[in-house]
């Protein structure tokens, strides 16, 4: 019997790696429970870092996919997958042509804008599964013409399911505090994304390197500041901080669970701290990450800062005093603490099985 066959069409470009991080996990897993019988595959842009270390077989392209029509349609045709994920990306005609071959159709939007494209009329009967990557307080509820589109042809209903979390267990936990020689909560996090971003021609992740640096002066902690795959300069040597270039996702959120604070960006790794009840400032270092952020400042589980050492230092500080901390804790565990991650799992498993 021949394998069942798994295509991820992730985003991909030099500046962001959230949608492929989260299909390469996906991947990871799927892999773990079903190895024998699941051939994966996955479509990149070439010219990103993570495109040659990729470790599962990949078709690289010149561009991210949904700038290519008719290879990614081309591939398709010749793989003929049981299964395409479109993490953000994805053409209705890339759509078309998994439907033809007669593949499951899965969509993951992260915000609004990219939820829309989902719910285009061209997108009819042509999306299996539509997966919200948000919690409910962090994304606006859907407009009356897309409830309406809905109520009228045959969509896929975006569904609310979290953030994307695969939670380290309790080993893993001590296996990292080992590693990096740290104490629970005696240390504090920081990483500006993939390392791509850049504001007034200024690395982000520089710019939090340099914060980190007076934090760690200020509070007397530990720091560990995480550059990102993308960041494409000699990481720098320090004695006050520890200085990764990246890590395994299970073991980013491990040092990110028994943190005391983060310093991080508006992007997935803002929701998977608050999953993890870990207090943030947060800077917003691309544009679509500014309504996420005031989502979450609004409902009172982030610090929002600009780009500026001095400020981001000051609200670092603002919030491991007591009884501020203390309160942050407190919002978090009122959330609704629901996440993705079993749930995109869960289905992908099924519609491999050939379950509706």
């Amino acid at each position: 019997m021949s394998n069942k066959r798994l295509l991820f069409i992730p985003v991909s470009s030099p500046e962001g790696i959230g949608e492929y991080m989260r299909s390469l996990l996906l991947a990871q897993s799927l892999q773990a429970e079903v190895a024998d019988s699941l051939d994966i595959h996955f479509i990149l842009n070439k010219h990103t870092p993570y495109a040659k270390t990729c470790p599962f077989k990949a078709t690289l392209l010149e561009h991210s996919a949904t700038k290519e029509l008719d290879s990614v349609c081309a591939f398709i045709a010749q793989f003929k997958p049981d299964v395409v994920v479109f993490d953000c990306a994805g053409r209705a005609g890339h759509m078309k042509a998994a439907k033809k071959v007669g593949a499951k159709v899965v969509f993951i939007s992260q915000h609004a804008k990219k939820r829309a494209k989902g719910l285009k009329l061209n997108r009819v009967n042509l999306i299996d599964a539509h997966w919200v990557v948000q919690p409910d307080y962090c994304i606006e509820p859907l407009t009356w013409t897309e409830t309406t589109k809905l109520d009228m042809f045959s969509l896929a209903p975006p569904r609310n399911v979290g953030p994307f979390v695969a939670f380290a267990s309790s080993e893993q936990k001590h296996d990292v505090l080992n590693r990096y020689n740290l104490v629970a909560n005696d240390y504090f996090i920081v990483n500006a994304g993939s390392g791509g971003h850049s504001v007034n021609n200024l690395n982000c992740s520089d710019i939090y390197f340099e914060a980190a640096l007076k934090i760690t002066k200020l509070t007397g902690l530990k720091g560990v500041v995480v550059f990102g795959p993308n960041y494409n300069k000699i990481i720098p040597k320090s004695d006050e901080l520890i200085c990764l270039t990246s890590l395994q996702h299970t073991d980013f959120l491990a040092l990110m669970n028994q943190a005391k604070v983060a310093l991080l960006s508006g992007g997935d790794t803002l929701l998977q701290a608050i999953a993890v009840k870990t207090p943030i400032v947060a800077c917003a270092i691309s544009k679509d990450q500014n309504t996420r952020l005031d989502h979450c400042v609004n409902t009172g589980v982030v610090i929002k800062t600009n780009l500026d050492i001095d400020e981001i230092t000051i609200k670092i500080a603002q919030v491991i005093t007591e009884p501020f901390y203390s309160e942050f804790i407190d919002k978090y565990n009122q959330l609704d603490n629901s996440n993705s991650y079993d749930v995109i799992i869960n289905s992908i498993k099924s519609m491999l099985a050939g379950e509706s």
